[in-house]
């Protein structure tokens, strides 16, 4: 059993882990990073990076805001939410969205020096992890939490080499769980929830497909399909999210979640994309697709001593307003510099119980939020005879 010393020991090499380790390591703090799959994102699930998120960017340099920047698409492109019959079809209605209405974009211009855009996680999450490897991190990939000890001076966590099947002990002064929505360190710390996990279900199907004749001259992130007494999405209303303008695409629809989780083969994936871009003859390349469930969950105390939960292991919700990321990373922010204090000896270690007083408010305000976002749409689909699903008479 090979045995591994570090400061702090980061689960997980998402949003939240990885920008935990790239801080860390800028702040000279001795890190390593787990993953138990091979690499990182492979799906572009987060996407909209807030200005707070841009400014965290800068904090790491220059060359990492710059590159972030590269890789997004900018606010302009994000444009407005969009409704209409299909992408092909009558267009119903706008909805200024993501600071592009006039007064909304000075107060974003006034109010930082960083621009909001969107950046999916296929792009953000090898920005954060590259530059926490290149500044010190240590990481393993295919490596699996199981378990740890805390003890008055420090945590023994044990993983699992899933590639040689051997486990690995890993010594470290603190833990950091930033191990998605079914975090196993948050179960191993009983950390308290409130609220429900699965209130409804979706599915994502990414694709690729050259739609630019439908929506370059109205660039928007969410185009609203609504098709009352269709079976799309269940209600009659599916959402065709951009992913990259204008060729690679996410749709998202909705399934019943008392009854199974449907399988999406390319056939059934293309017919979808058909009749919510309103293309009978389109052909698609299909990358992913995979269901998810509507989450309305947060962590009413986010750290138990020396072990800390971040990002969806303590905050799970919908992802709609944008909020999954921009918290995760906002999370990070907020331990990192208070870890490297403590472990230089700057600072007590009282200092760290500041984290989950001070984060656990926010958990509770975006799930809140982003779950009554979906409520608020209501009555924009009611007005449009989504009531149901069926034409309203």
């Amino acid at each position: 059993m090979a045995r591994i010393e570090t400061d702090v020991l980061i689960i997980g090499t998402g949003p939240a882990g990885s920008a935990t380790a790239a801080l860390l390591s800028s702040y000279g703090i001795e890190n390593m990073a787990v993953n138990r799959y091979r690499w990182l994102a492979n799906t572009p699930r987060a996407h909209i990076t807030n200005q707070r998120t841009m400014e965290v960017l800068r904090d790491l340099g220059q060359s990492v805001e710059d590159e972030a920047y590269l890789f997004a698409a900018d606010q302009e492109l994000m444009g407005e939410n969009v409704f209409c019959e299909s992408l092909a079809g009558e267009e119903i209605g706008r909805l200024k969205s993501w600071g592009n209405h006039p007064l909304s974009k000075a107060e974003h211009l006034l109010s930082s020096p960083t621009m909001m855009n969107d950046l999916p996680q296929t792009f953000m999450e090898p920005l954060l992890f590259k530059t926490a490897c290149s500044r010190g991190t240590q990481a393993r990939m295919s490596t699996e939490y199981l378990s740890h000890v805390q003890d008055a001076d420090g945590v023994t966590t044990t993983c699992l080499d899933r590639l040689s099947g051997e486990e690995v002990t890993i010594r470290s002064k603190f833990l950091v769980g930033a191990d998605g929505g079914n975090s196993l360190v948050a179960q191993h710390i009983e950390t308290p929830f409130e609220g429900q996990m699965g209130v409804g279900g979706s599915m994502n199907i990414v694709f690729r497909a050259d739609l630019s004749k439908y929506v370059a001259h109205r660039p928007s992130v969410l185009y609203w399909v609504m098709q009352p007494g269709s079976n799309v999405g269940g209600i009659g209303m599916g959402l065709v999210r951009m992913v990259r303008p204008w060729n690679e695409w996410l749709i998202v629809w909705g399934y019943d979640i008392n009854a199974p989780a449907p399988e999406v083969d390319e056939a059934m994936a293309t017919q979808v994309a058909r009749q919510l871009v309103g293309d009978p003859e389109l052909e698609i390349e299909l990358l992913s697709a995979n269901t998810w469930t509507v989450n309305n969950m947060y962590a009413t105390h986010m750290q138990k001593d020396r072990v800390f939960i971040m990002g969806d292991a303590a905050h799970r919700h919908p992802p709609s307003n944008g909020l999954g990321s921009n918290t995760s990373i906002q999370d990070s922010f907020n331990l990192a510099w208070k870890l490297a204090a403590v472990i230089k000896g700057q600072a007590g270690e009282a200092l760290l119980d500041s984290y989950s007083s001070e984060r656990t408010p926010v958990a509770k305000q975006i799930v809140t939020r982003a779950n009554q976002s979906i409520e608020e749409f209501g009555p924009i689909f009611e007005s449009l005879g989504m009531a149901e699903g069926a034409i309203r008479k």
